[in-house]
């Protein structure tokens, strides 16, 4: 090349604007698109052998394809940061919680059961048949039909045993006390 390069970028600088613009960037992208058209002009201008062709289609193709490489880069990076975002989201909050509380509910893994000062202030909110289904639901991990085999009893009405006892532990009295003690 003849010339130095900030007068060749100043002939050519239309041409990353029209790439950027043909490929639909705008907003907080364009400048960093912009930059990445500038280097690949350079680029360009260091590697262009005139034997091979115009200076303009060279041009316009590594200009294009750089911001094409660039664009896709965002792409994969965007879509790979979204999966971790979901994946650290259903870490935190596993769908856990009660909607009124608006505090998670402890994960039965989460409590040792050698608590026993913690188990004994869950039994005090509950009556007799709703630490029975906390006792063999939430610790023994028995099942519905087990627990009302072992009761003597309907599986509906262990159904409900579990629906009452889950409504008293999600007050907010109770759960701020029982996340105190844990």
């Amino acid at each position: 090349m003849k010339q130095d390069f900030p007068r060749f970028l100043k002939e050519n600088e239309g041409r990353i604007h029209y790439q950027i613009k043909r490929l639909g960037i705008s907003g907080q992208l364009y400048e960093e698109f912009y930059s990445e058209g500038i280097l690949a002009l350079w680029q360009a201008y260091q590697t262009f052998d005139q034997r091979k062709g115009k200076i303009g289609t060279y041009l316009n193709y590594r200009i294009r394809f750089r911001l094409i490489d660039l664009l896709r880069s965002k792409i994969r990076h965007d879509n790979n940061s979204e999966i971790i975002i979901q994946e650290e989201i259903k870490n935190i909050d596993d769908g856990n919680k009660h909607s009124t509380a608006k505090y998670p509910l402890v994960q039965k893994t989460e409590i040792p059961l050698s608590k026993e000062a913690f188990w004994d202030e869950v039994k005090k909110h509950l009556s007799l048949r709703q630490w029975k289904w906390v006792k063999y639901f939430i610790i023994a991990e028995l099942t519905l039909q087990e627990i009302a085999e072992i009761e003597h009893t309907s599986s509906d009405a262990v159904k409900s045993w579990g629906r009452e006892a889950r409504k008293k532990l999600r007050s907010d009295k109770i759960i701020r006390k029982l996340l105190q003690m844990y």
